[in-house]
């Protein structure tokens, strides 16, 4: 009897992740239990519990739930060992093709970013500081910015809870308060800037490849050395990284078209 109730309980958290993933919008507790006929208080307890695992999130304001950090990781960590990394392969070389420098494809978790792949230019250029497989944190790169962009306030309030803010070079933001407005400016844009936050001397534009309802599984980027680059020269990498990054996102359900218009470049 035990063991039965306890598949019961499996199949009714997969069943209320599935439930919001589907909807794509908040949900309140009635509606869900509504949706999978269970009982309120059933349905009350069973997201508590998700919630302390941090894989829904509550909305005071609109008493309502939303998927949240840790179903955010689960699915990157599927995409990572997957399709996303096989399909990012041919985009990072038509990226280190356009501007004949270091490309690279990265995915949050948790506060870094961990970078799944990169191609270098056959002629002389940067070489990151990071190998495949190596994380950052998130707040000081380009590729971690570009994804940070496109999660909810409340998403990034769990990331950053009791966060210590580690600096590399001086440069980056070292709170909320700071973020948001680089978090903001970058959705607004398209793409994210970050001038020697990891690296002194190198800077990185990147932009969020992005699903049908606008989530980010990932961020293609390119690094460069600062000092060598006009303002020509940057805007140019700016439109390769973000029309790239459409193209790509467009292979996940976004339109092309939709994606380059937020990115600003349509």
């Amino acid at each position: 009897m035990a063991t039965s109730s306890r598949v019961k309980s499996a199949e009714r958290v997969l069943d209320v992740l599935d439930l919001l993933a589907r909807r794509g919008v908040p949900l309140a507790t009635m509606d869900i239990a509504e949706s999978l006929s269970m009982p309120k208080s059933t349905t009350h307890h069973l997201l508590n519990v998700m919630r302390e695992r941090r894989f829904v999130s509550y909305w005071p304001d609109q008493r309502a739930w939303t998927l949240g950090v840790s179903a955010f990781e689960v699915g990157a960590s599927y995409m990572r060992s997957g399709p996303l990394h096989r399909a990012g392969q041919k985009y990072m070389l038509a990226l280190t093709n356009a501007t004949n420098e270091t490309s690279h494809l990265a995915v949050l978790q948790g506060t870094d970013v961990i970078y799944l792949d990169k191609r270098e230019p056959l002629t002389p250029g940067v070489r990151l500081v990071t190998e495949i497989g190596s994380r950052l944190p998130a707040h000081l790169t380009a590729v971690g910015r570009a994804i940070l962009s496109r999660l909810d306030p409340e998403q990034l309030a769990d990331i950053y809870d009791g966060y210590t803010w580690p600096v590399r070079t001086g440069s980056g933001p070292t709170s909320p308060a700071e973020l948001r407005p680089v978090l903001k400016q970058t959705r607004e844009q398209g793409y994210a800037y970050e001038k020697s936050s990891t690296t002194t001397g190198i800077d990185c534009i990147a932009s969020p490849v992005v699903t049908r309802d606008g989530r980010a599984v990932a961020a293609l980027g390119v690094a460069y050395m600062a000092a060598v680059k006009t303002d020509a020269d940057i805007e140019a990498i700016a439109a390769a990284v973000t029309s790239t990054a459409g193209e790509f996102s467009a292979g996940f359900g976004a339109r092309v078209d939709d994606s380059l218009v937020e990115m600003g470049i349509a």
